[in-house]
């Protein structure tokens, strides 16, 4: 595989992720009954953090992405793949 092909192929992926996050986060927003900063507060990550997420032009770290999950009670699983109905462990 070329490197032009392996990092399309990333990009691709990563675009995919921040896809299936931003469902996740603005359903779970909405279902808590939360404005944008509120979700954002709980999630431990600034209001334009969330809103970058939501637009698609993130590039969260996987210490972002694990402080949201741990914030949120959504497991990891769920929030990159969005088909996990199964809240984190208490």
């Amino acid at each position: 595989m070329t490197a032009a092909k392996r990092e399309r192929l990333e990009t691709e992926l990563a675009r995919l992720v921040i896809r299936n996050m931003a469902a996740v986060m603005e359903r779970e927003q909405v279902r808590r009954g939360l404005n944008k900063v509120e979700f954002a507060k709980l999630c431990g990550i600034t209001a334009p953090s969330y809103i970058s997420i939501l637009e698609g032009k993130a590039n969260p770290t996987m210490f972002m992405v694990a402080r949201i999950s741990w914030n949120t009670g959504l497991t990891l699983h769920h929030l990159i793949h969005g088909d996990d109905k199964t809240p984190n462990p208490s």
